[in-house]
């Protein structure tokens, strides 16, 4: 009896261990080296700096600004997706999550489109004045990041406040309406003390995700705005290892902050429980003025969300500079001489498709141990889940190459390398889900099964494992969009035979060839968008559990 209880705790603790070897150790090591031995910046230079302040002030401020968009934007959409009738809700709320799968990369493509130099509103206002020249560039600098994160993040507000909108009993507000209540009264009193937890700990995520935006900050800051993890990188590349040891440090306590106000909310948003059945009202039953504000809003969610995304598309098939449709982009992605032939495709399945069996399976253990009644090991679980989002990318993929690849001789082909960094993106949005699946099987099948005299294996395999497939399925395609999308540690990482499309669009925008950045953009696209659909189709459940 006592080998199968270190077994099953072996199996159960196995994730916490393989991420303190392949995470906390490699980044605590290279950290360490950098501040003590350098080469580069000491610390208290490093900190201190101009550059260095004029840095974290710009990361804290286009994380603000980012993020009150963000709910600005995504709290009328809340509101709508829990209260309207609406049919195919459940396709509409699975369909929200895109925008939040789609690799970083491929948005600064969509957005390039639309609001980029010679995109769809500036060819549009040239038509209009008549003009030779590019006069709206919006997809660039500090407005294209601030804009492309409101993109990127709206999903988490919409889908995580109208889930807790639709845990809110109806009978409060008919209460507080009998009793004369405003709508202004009811929303201060009764629906904003009922969402704080969700909207709270979706401000923090998107704060988070902002915070460490690469990416997108690397391909539209223009050189010019750097956020901390930009910067980490740029250190990177120069060798110097003690600024960029310094920034990484900086980060990760800010990051961790913000990481354990999110798994604090999480707690109090497990003990909402869902009392009744959500009053919605049908689109002819709200007033016209309403009727008017949500058509507005409908207009300006396509133009920001929908339309990078259709103009991704476009951008695949359309050279804004020949102003020609053409297939030169396909072409270009397939010759072996121009766009490195099937061979970024093929690693970019392979090393997705492998970070999410490895995601997935260190997943299970993870929200095993989130559900342990152990004191401290559901804090310590949920830590060491979130602590990928909370480390740089960048500080993650060179203590790998440095701790890791030297040793075991991985510098000539670290492919490996490459999966493991891309595992560790994706197992917080995997485990996550399954957590969630987990929390919803009945306690009382598990104990008929016992009583029954189920084993603890035979109840794994024949009872648990098939009640958390929607689960496990859900966190997959999150893992496997995160995976094949991954550019930050990949760029650092790669060589050319290890090169992945996120990383062929990202050079190809570099030497403004949109029409090959396009093309690849729209494969990517493709592969989430059938990923997505298909589990989405299998689990019988929305992605958004992961979230």
């Amino acid at each position: 009896m006592e080998w199968r209880i270190l077994i099953r705790w072996g199996a159960i603790a196995s994730p916490l261990v393989l991420l303190a070897v392949f995470l906390v150790y490699p980044v605590v090591a290279v950290l360490f080296e950098g501040l003590v031995f350098g080469p580069g910046t000491s610390f208290i230079d490093a900190i201190s700096s101009m550059v260095t302040q004029t840095v974290l002030s710009f990361t804290f401020a286009q994380a603000i600004v980012s993020t009150i968009l963000v709910v600005i934007i995504g709290l009328p959409g809340a509101f709508l997706l829990a209260r309207l009738r609406i049919r195919g809700k459940s396709l509409l709320r699975a369909s929200l999550i895109v925008p939040f799968v789609l690799p970083p990369i491929v948005v600064v493509v969509g957005f390039l489109r639309v609001f980029g130099e010679y995109g769809i509103l500036d060819s549009v206002l040239m038509t209009m004045t008549g003009a030779s020249e590019s006069i709206l560039n919006l997809a660039n600098g500090v407005v294209g990041i601030v804009l492309a994160h409101t993109f990127y993040n709206i999903p988490l507000v919409i889908v995580m406040v109208s889930s807790a909108l639709e845990r809110l009993d109806p009978e409060i507000e008919e209460t507080a309406e009998i009793l004369g209540a405003t709508s202004l009264q009811k929303f201060r009193y009764i629906i904003l003390p009922h969402i704080r937890a969700s909207l709270l700990a979706a401000s923090i995520l998107t704060f988070l995700f902002c915070f460490m935006s690469f990416p997108i900050v690397l391909a539209l800051g223009e050189g010019r705005f750097m956020t901390l993890e930009v910067r980490i990188w740029n250190a990177f590349r120069t060798f110097d290892f003690g600024e960029a040891s310094s920034l990484a440090v900086i980060q990760i306590l800010i990051t961790l902050a913000l990481a354990y106000s999110y798994i604090k909310l999480g707690r109090i948003e497990e003990g909402n429980v869902r009392t009744a059945t959500i009053k919605t009202l049908a689109f002819d039953e709200i007033s016209l003025k309403w009727r008017i504000c949500t058509i507005g809003y409908l207009v300006l969610f396509v133009v920001l969300v929908a339309g990078p995304i259709i103009a991704i598309a476009q951008a695949a098939v359309y050279n804004p500079f020949s102003n020609q449709y053409t297939l030169e982009g396909f072409t270009n992605l397939l010759d072996p001489g121009t766009g490195g032939g099937l061979l970024p495709l093929v690693n970019s399945l392979l090393y997705a498709v492998l970070a999410t069996l490895l995601a997935v399976v260190l997943g299970i253990p993870l929200a095993y141990l989130h559900r342990t009644r152990q004191k401290g090991l559901p804090t310590l679980a949920s830590a060491m889940t979130l602590l990928p989002l909370g480390v740089s990318a960048i500080t993650v993929a060179y203590g790998l190459m440095r701790i890791i690849a030297v040793p075991l001789g991985l510098t000539t082909n670290p492919w490996v390398l490459i999966v493991i960094a891309q595992t560790l993106i994706g197992l917080p949005f995997s485990a996550r889900a399954i957590e969630i699946s987990l929390r919803n099987i009945d306690p009382e099948v598990l104990e008929q099964a016992e009583s029954l005299g189920a084993s603890q294996l035979q109840r794994l395999f024949y009872i648990e494992l098939p009640l958390l497939a929607p689960g496990i399925l859900a966190g997959g395609v999150f893992a496997f969009a995160m995976a094949i999308g991954e550019m930050s540690a990949t760029l650092f990482i790669a060589l050319e035979q290890n090169t992945t499309l996120a990383v062929v669009i990202y050079q190809y925008l570099g030497v403004r060839r949109m029409v090959d950045a396009g093309a690849a953009a729209f494969v990517l696209v493709a592969i989430c968008f059938i990923a997505f659909l298909a589990i989405e189709k299998l689990s019988g459940e929305t992605s958004g559990g992961a979230l």
